[in-house]
């Protein structure tokens, strides 16, 4: 059973491309952060610009970098606003969702989404802990242990740990830690059931990490674990997470609340130029305070016709800070040592929604599905801009504040046959939806003063899902295409991020899954990803260049992935995958090309009745590849790692 549209189903009864991965396959593969989870998903990618921050690409949508983030991460219902969110943390399943999601969850949800559904207090006690060491003295300590309180009540209690040395070094400064950081994150669970019908739960999330930031490197000086920069850097974040829920019935309907309010700062300090000169050094520090209620009510009878309705508020707080400062040779790039350039940005954000689903069945075999959201969003920014020479300005500051609403209206439609069980054959239409935005934390007001306008997505899909062979076979396929107008995207001319409407894009391409159980103990995956896109239209980039017919970045051309697991009725466990990533540009303007690379990954152990003990490697091939790039500098991906991993279960 899934929950991707806001009510249980099995998954081969939704007319949509969705992956799921349960917690249990996420260990065997290793896949504790979101850009390894992503390896097994067809047409999905993760460019991660920092050890805990990064992009979601799906199907070719998302990987034009944005000035202000975009979050599209829910857990256990709420979407939270936090950079790195991305560790996975006493996690029952991950459902990614493809294509347009915004006729029920709403703005920025116009390529995709990803739920992380948590492990749930259960009426018995359970306790489970393990450790993890892997290379570059990276430490993993995590447990989770929970039960019965009373009769009616229940709890769960997560806490995990994570320390690394990183495996990026600074040739400049001698240093062997650019990329270390250190990450605590907890989760407690209340349940209250005071009926067979009702459900009070309380949770909370926190999460903090503080780590290095010397991670970019000329692209000039080759492919490496090598920088240049003459300053470390740091990044670091902190979040607190409540969520009150609320599940009760109302007569025959199911009616749930949610409320979330999300406490949430990050903070980065790195070497601008990325080079052992002292020129300029970015400081940028943002909060993201966030309260959000949702109400939805369905109908839990059963028969032909299905539906469910529901009403969405959010208040929404931004601030940032951005500080450029310039050192002893930023004569070299025509600025003055000691000089800041500072922009204060804030957006106070109002929004409402009402979106409803209803499916009706016909004919026994067909269901018509329809889906309707309307999101409206009033947006206030206030930027001020100044220029500091130790402490005191040296220039008259610049104020620019305005204000805009948009509405967002985001129907979809499916149609869909199921010829047999447990198998089904669909066809589907959605409008995708990504609210206006502001460049509020830049430092130029040439960059701040034009807005851009909201971006749409129109997604044409056909697909087949299945579970065959007394359901040892689970397999799903999908054809789409994708119409992008009016898309958001953010360049950089000089040192300065300017942010714009690129007009009109498309994606096309084809996918496909498959798990199958050919004899007891082993299961096989794989998938297969097929991405076309391009710019249709874009002839206002800064640098007067008309990129009309430049491949889109940061999309692979395909993704291939095999993997096996196998487990012994005598203990012996063992896995083993191989993600073949195809090649890829990293820039609009298509003069960054990332070349097909392969990682492959192994585990194998012995698992007793109440404790496991693994070794395991990733990236075993050692390959050095590109995942993301900043003006003429570069990140690599993590490389080749061996670890041992112990665990306990009672």
């Amino acid at each position: 059973m899934v929950t991707a549209h806001k009510s249980k189903e099995d998954k081969q009864d939704i007319p949509a491309s969705i992956s799921v991965a349960d917690g249990l396959t996420m260990q065997d593969f290793g896949m504790d952060e979101l850009d390894t989870l992503t390896g097994f998903i067809p047409n999905v990618s993760v460019n991660k610009s920092q050890t805990h921050a990064g992009q979601i690409v799906f199907r070719g949508i998302g990987g034009m970098t944005n000035m202000n983030k975009i979050f599209n991460i829910n857990v256990d219902g709420v979407t939270i606003p936090y950079t790195a969110i991305d560790t996975f943390l006493d996690v029952e399943r991950v459902e990614i969702l493809r294509g347009s999601q915004s006729s029920l969850y709403g703005r920025n949800t116009h390529a995709g989404v990803v739920n992380v559904i948590t492990v749930k207090p259960t009426s018995e006690f359970t306790l489970d802990a393990g450790v993890d060491y892997k290379s570059y003295n990276t430490q993993k300590i995590k447990t989770a242990f929970g039960g019965p309180v009373g009769d009616n009540q229940a709890y769960r209690v997560a806490l995990g740990y994570n320390h690394t040395d990183g495996y990026m070094e600074n040739d400049f400064l001698g240093t062997d830690d650019g990329s270390r950081y250190e990450k605590i994150s907890g989760r407690a669970i209340y349940d209250y059931t005071p009926s067979n019908d009702s459900l009070i739960r309380f949770s909370i999330f926190g999460d903090g990490y503080d780590g290095g930031f010397d991670e970019f490197f000329l692209l000039s000086q080759g492919i490496g674990t090598s920088t240049m920069n003459n300053e470390e850097g740091k990044a670091k974040a902190h979040l607190v997470s409540p969520t009150l829920t609320w599940e009760t019935k109302v007569n025959s309907f199911d009616l749930t609340s949610t409320t979330n309010y999300s406490s949430s700062n990050s903070q980065t300090v790195f070497d601008l130029d990325y080079t052992m000169m002292d020129m300029m050094i970015f400081n940028y520090d943002e909060d993201f305070n966030t309260l959000t209620q949702e109400f939805r009510l369905a109908d839990g009878a059963s028969g032909a016709f299905k539906w469910l309705a529901g009403a969405f508020f959010m208040l929404e707080e931004f601030e940032s800070m951005t500080d450029m400062g310039f050192g002893n040779d930023a004569a070299t790039v025509g600025y003055i040592l000691g000089m800041h350039m500072i922009g204060d940005g804030s957006i106070d954000s109002q929004g409402v929604a009402l979106f409803g689903q209803a499916a009706y069945t016909f004919f026994e075999k067909f269901e018509l599905r329809m889906r309707l959201r309307l999101d409206y969003e009033h947006r206030e920014l206030t930027w001020q801009g100044r220029t500091e020479m130790s402490g005191s300005s040296i220039a008259p500051a610049q104020d620019y504040t305005r204000d805009d609403d948009w509405l967002g209206v985001m129907p979809a439609v499916s149609i869909s046959y199921a010829p047999a069980e447990n198998q089904k054959i669909y066809a589907s239409i959605d409008r995708g939806y990504k609210v206006g935005d502001y460049a509020a934390n830049q430092v130029d007001i040439n960059a701040v003063v034009e807005p851009v306008d909201p971006e749409y997505t129109m997604t044409y899909e056909i697909g087949y899902n299945a579970l065959l062979a007394d359901r040892r076979l689970e397999f799903s396929c999908a054809v789409f295409y994708i119409d992008w107008t009016n898309m958001q995207v953010s360049v950089v001319k000089g040192n300065v991020a300017l942010m714009q409407n690129a007009a009109e894009a498309h994606t096309y391409g084809a996918e496909f899954e498959a798990r199958w159980r050919p004899v007891r103990g082993l299961d096989l995956f794989s998938c297969l990803g097929l991405l076309e896109g391009e710019f249709d239209r874009y002839d206002n980039h800064p640098d007067s260049v008309d990129l009309s017919g430049n491949a889109l970045p940061n999309a692979h051309e395909y993704n291939f992935s095999v993997g096996a697991i196998y487990r012994h009725d005598r203990g012996f466990f063992a896995s083993v995958s191989a993600n073949f990533l195809g090649p890829k540009f990293l820039d609009e303007l298509n003069e960054v090309e990332q070349d097909s690379y392969t990682l492959v990954n192994a585990k194998a152990g012995y698992e007793a009745d109440h404790w496991s003990l693994y070794l395991y490697g990733r990236n075993l091939l050692d390959e050095e590849y590109l995942v993301y790039t900043h003006t003429d500098a570069g990140r690599i991906g993590e490389t080749a790692v061996v670890g041992a991993q112990f665990s306990y279960l009672f």
